[in-house]
């Protein structure tokens, strides 16, 4: 009897240490200027690459563990992540998210930032199309081609492939920013920071020319294309 009372208090415990495990995640996404609610947001678990979604009124209610990592994908908007925390109280994580848009096409303040040292910037570009290891494909089985294949083409794989792809335009417009800001400071350029983003889409330059080529290269490709940029637009006289 004895036994069966003790194997009862160590089932009830085990119980109650799952159940702290879990946390309800009741989310909220909206644009940063705008302020609207964005519907469809893909919310991508790291470990499983499951795929969720905000529904019409911006908003995602699910069951998660803590210390779960997740991420935020949206067309349009830079990625975020978030985790879930280790102790939540009464087991639920209420998160409001704001997400930035790529750009928004209005005139918006200027946030004036101390422009990086081009030794700086080349560091970060050397690590330019590191893929975050949470998104790395898990390793398949050569045993099973049959879920190799369910891996290569699900909805999850592709959905990875998707994020792993915008994080890295992301990094490339980022250290695309320095740069401009680098060239304005020292008189090379004369743009706007309000232009930045349509002029980095004007270059058009891929993430393997900034991670590959010399500060020399890169510098004279981007004034050449400002110079032709700044005619086209207006911006030079």
């Amino acid at each position: 009897m004895k036994n069966k009372i003790l194997f009862l208090f160590l089932f009830l415990n085990l119980i109650a240490i799952a159940q702290t495990d879990t946390v309800k995640l009741k989310l909220t996404v909206t644009d940063s200027y705008t302020k609207r609610s964005l519907a469809g947001v893909s919310v991508i678990h790291s470990k499983t690459s499951t795929t969720l979604a905000t529904n019409d009124k911006g908003m995602l209610e699910e069951t998660l563990s803590e210390g779960d990592l997740l991420f935020l994908f949206f067309p349009g908007y830079k990625t975020m992540r978030f985790s879930i925390p280790d102790s939540v109280s009464n087991g639920v994580y209420e998160l409001k998210l704001v997400m930035e848009p790529m750009s928004t096409g209005l005139n918006q303040a200027v946030i004036i930032k101390a422009p990086k040292t081009l030794e700086e910037i080349e560091a970060d570009r050397k690590k330019l199309g590191i893929t975050p290891k949470e998104l790395e494909r898990p390793e398949i089985s050569f045993t099973s081609p049959i879920s190799a294949l369910y891996e290569l083409l699900s909805g999850r794989a592709q959905e990875r492939e998707k994020l792993k792809q915008q994080i890295s335009d992301d990094n490339r417009r980022k250290i695309f920013k320095e740069l401009l800001r680098y060239y304005n400071e020292n008189g090379l350029i004369d743009l706007p920071e309000r232009d930045y983003e349509e002029f980095i889409t004007y270059c058009n330059l891929p993430l393997e020319f900034l991670k590959y080529n010399s500060d020399y290269e890169i510098t004279k490709t981007i004034i050449t294309l400002y110079n032709k940029y700044g005619r086209e637009s207006g911006i030079i006289k």
